[in-house]
């Protein structure tokens, strides 16, 4: 392989950022309170839009459904599928309270590393950034972002789509969109090129979920 050909494909940063324990703790004090934010916002806000559709849409064909639900106590499955969901954003949220610890917000594609190895001589191995493979890794992980959150999805899908069958629909067709935006954006322009498609498909993960709340509340007739 030529000198030019070998630059084009490798390159990019191989070191983790100087940081000191005050950095190192502040950035993990943030990152705690950005979790326990995520935690509660992410339902609240999904559940808003789950409202508004619902006192917008077809209330009485929904009414019926849920009521259907609330016959066969199912709204003990929706309130579970609420717990698993929640849980699925747990576990992904929570290594961000350690990634604070070893990289800053503004470290780039450095925070596409999902693992951080070493070399027997205690060398960090990261990815690699260059031009071509660069993009390749973050392609990838996209992928693994997306099946990392797949589960919650489909999950409420399955649940949702029997009381609001065209908002799941259209749900799924924005969460589709966010999912090729965010790998196309990650892939062609590093970390922060995946923004709009993350936006996309976290509102639609979030209304998922919060049309899973609202049916669990009217099944238990808190709301």
């Amino acid at each position: 392989m030529s000198t030019e050909n070998a630059t084009l494909l490798s390159g990019g940063q191989n070191e983790l950022p100087n940081m000191d324990d005050l950095e190192r703790d502040k950035g993990e004090k943030k990152s705690r309170i950005f979790l326990s934010v995520m935690m509660i916002a992410q339902l609240l806000i999904g559940f808003g839009v789950a409202v508004a559709v619902y006192k917008l849409g077809s209330t009485e064909k929904y009414d019926r459904k849920i009521a259907a639900v609330k016959g066969e106590d199912m709204q003990w499955a929706y309130l579970a599928a609420v717990v698993f969901t929640r849980l699925v954003a747990w576990v992904n949220l929570y290594p961000m309270v350690y990634k604070a610890r070893l990289m800053q917000f503004d470290s780039g594609n450095l925070r596409a590393n999902m693992y951080i190895y070493k070399t027997p001589a205690g060398q960090p191995v990261l990815l690699d950034e260059g031009p071509e493979v660069g993009k390749y890794n973050r392609a990838n992980r996209s992928l693994t972002h997306f099946t990392e959150w797949a589960a919650a999805m489909c999950v409420a899908f399955l649940m949702v789509a029997y009381c609001f069958p065209v908002p799941a629909f259209v749900l799924t067709i924005v969460y589709a969109l966010g999912r090729v935006l965010h790998q196309i954006g990650y892939a062609a322009k590093g970390y922060g090129g995946h923004a709009k498609g993350f936006m996309l498909n976290s509102i639609a993960n979030s209304t998922m979920e919060g049309f899973l709340l609202l049916v669990a509340l009217k099944g238990f007739d808190i709301m």
